[in-house]
C-alpha cells in the first residue's frame, strides 16, 4: 500500500513539474520566413532549459486580436503572446505584471525610450519590447530612373510635401508604373502625415484630444487630395485592395508602409527598390510602433512566461533574432548593428526615428488610441467618399476621443 501511495505521489509531482515546464505561446506571423525563424529560437530555448516545452500556436496577424480576445474571455489565456501596440493597450487589465519578476529600472533601461511608454503602466510592466518599427516609403528605383527623378537618399535633402507631390505626378506620367503611391489602410500610417504637419492626437497631459487643429486639417486635406487626384488607388482604402501586392508587382511607384516589409521585399526580382526619407511638412517625423511580448495574469505558467520574455528580449538573443528577421531591435545597445544588404534602408528608418518627437510615441501608447483606431479610420473613409469634410472628421474624432478619455 505504501508503494502505491508513493508512486501516486511521484506521478502527481511529475505532472505538476511537467505542467510548470510547459509554456503556451501565441505567435502571429506576417512574412513566410517568420515561423521557421521563431521555431529555431524555440528549440534553442528548450535546449537551454531542460524539461521546458514551448507549445506555439501560430496565427496570421489579421486574426491575432480576435484569437486573444476569445482566449481571455474563455479564461484560457496563453502564457506568452507576441503582440503590437494596440494589443498591449487592450489587454492592459489582464496583463502579467513583470515587475514582480524583474528589477523594474534595470529591465526597462535596456530598451529604447520610445518603446517604454507602451509597456509601463505606473509601477506595473505589462510587457517587453521585441522590436521597434518605423513607418516609411519604399520606392521603385527603376520607375524613378525612367522618369528622370532623383530621390533623396539622406536626411539632408528630404522632399517637402510639394516636391513629393510633383515627383508622384512625374513618375506616374513618365514611367511604366501605373500608379504613383500605395498606402496601407491603417490609422497608424495616415498619422505619419498628421505628425509631419505638426498635428497630434492627444495633449501632453494625456487627458485631452487636440486633433481638431489647423495642422491636422492640412494633413487630412492633403491625404484626401492624393486620392482625389488619383495618386493613391481608391480601392486601397475603400475596397480593402492590398497595397503591398500592387507595389511588389511593379505597378506602384511608391509604397507607404514600414520596415517590417524588408525581409519579404528581399524576394522581389522584377525591379530594384529602395527606401527614401519621409517627406517633411512643418517637421520631419515617422511614427514609432513595434512588436512586444506579454504575459497574462491568469495563465497557467506566469513564472515560465516571465523567464521566456526576459530571454527573448535579452541582448544575447534579441540582437541575432532581430537580424534574422530583418527588423530593428528595440534595445538601446543595438545601435550600429549591421544587416548586410539592408544597411542603407535601415539607416533611413533609423534617421526618421531619430527626429521623431517624443509625443508621437506617447500618443500611441495611450489606451484611447487602441480603442479609437477603427473609428478614426472610418471617419477618414467618410472624407474620401465625400460624405463629410476633413474638418467635420477631425471634430468627430476629437469628440469621440474626449468621450473615451472621460
Amino acid at each position: 500500500m505504501k508503494k502505491i501511495v508513493f508512486w501516486l505521489f511521484v506521478v502527481l509531482v511529475s505532472s505538476i513539474v511537467l505542467a510548470r515546464g510547459e509554456i503556451q505561446v501565441v505567435w502571429f506571423t506576417e512574412a513566410p520566413t517568420e515561423q521557421a525563424i521563431f521555431e529555431r529560437y524555440v528549440k534553442m530555448y528548450e535546449e537551454a532549459n531542460p524539461g521546458t516545452r514551448v507549445e506555439v500556436t501560430y496565427v496570421p496577424f489579421q486574426q491575432l486580436t480576435q484569437k486573444l480576445q476569445l482566449m481571455v474571455a474563455g479564461n484560457t489565456p496563453p502564457d506568452v503572446a507576441r503582440v503590437v501596440t494596440a494589443n498591449i493597450a487592450e489587454f492592459d487589465r489582464v496583463a502579467l505584471d513583470l515587475s514582480t519578476f524583474v528589477d523594474s529600472t534595470s529591465f526597462l533601461n535596456q530598451f529604447l525610450p520610445s518603446q517604454v511608454p507602451f509597456v509601463r503602466r505606473g509601477s506595473r510592466i505589462i510587457g517587453a519590447p521585441l522590436d521597434v518599427t518605423a513607418n516609411g516609403i519604399f520606392y521603385n528605383k527603376d520607375c524613378f530612373a525612367e522618369a528622370g527623378i532623383r530621390v533623396p537618399t539622406n536626411s539632408l535633402n528630404v522632399w517637402t510635401w510639394e516636391q513629393w507631390r510633383e515627383a508622384l505626378n512625374r513618375v506616374r506620367n513618365n514611367s511604366k508604373c501605373r500608379f504613383a503611391l500605395s498606402y496601407d489602410f491603417t490609422t497608424h500610417r495616415f498619422s505619419t502625415l498628421l505628425y509631419a504637419a505638426g498635428g497630434r492626437f492627444i495633449d501632453d497631459s494625456g487627458k485631452q484630444f487636440v486633433v481638431d487643429s489647423q495642422n491636422s486639417l492640412r494633413a487630412l486635406t492633403f491625404f484626401s487630395e492624393l486620392f482625389r487626384d488619383g495618386f493613391i488607388p481608391r480601392g486601397q482604402w475603400l475596397s480593402n485592395d492590398d497595397p503591398s501586392t500592387l507595389f511588389r508587382s511593379g505597378l506602384s511607384a511608391m509604397y507607404m508602409s514600414g520596415n517590417w516589409n524588408l525581409a519579404q521585399f528581399a524576394q522581389i526580382s522584377g525591379f530594384r527598390w529602395g527606401v527614401m526619407p519621409l517627406p517633411r511638412d512643418r517637421i520631419r517625423s515617422t511614427v514609432p510602433g513595434g512588436k512586444f511580448v506579454m504575459g497574462f495574469r491568469e495563465s497557467k505558467n506566469p513564472a515560465g512566461a516571465a523567464r521566456f520574455i526576459q530571454w527573448i528580449t535579452s541582448k544575447e538573443i534579441n540582437l541575432p533574432f532581430s537580424r534574422d528577421n530583418m527588423v530593428l531591435s528595440a534595445r538601446r545597445d543595438a545601435k550600429g548593428m549591421k544587416y548586410g544588404q539592408f544597411d542603407d534602408a535601415i539607416a533611413v528608418f533609423q534617421s526618421d526615428l531619430s527626429v521623431t518627437p517624443a509625443y508621437v510615441g506617447r500618443d500611441w501608447s495611450n489606451p484611447a488610441m487602441a480603442r479609437l483606431n477603427t473609428f478614426i479610420r472610418g471617419e477618414i473613409v467618410k472624407v474620401l467618399l465625400g460624405q463629410q469634410t476633413p474638418k467635420q472628421a477631425l471634430e468627430a474624432i476629437q469628440a469621440e476621443g474626449n468621450r473615451l478619455l472621460r
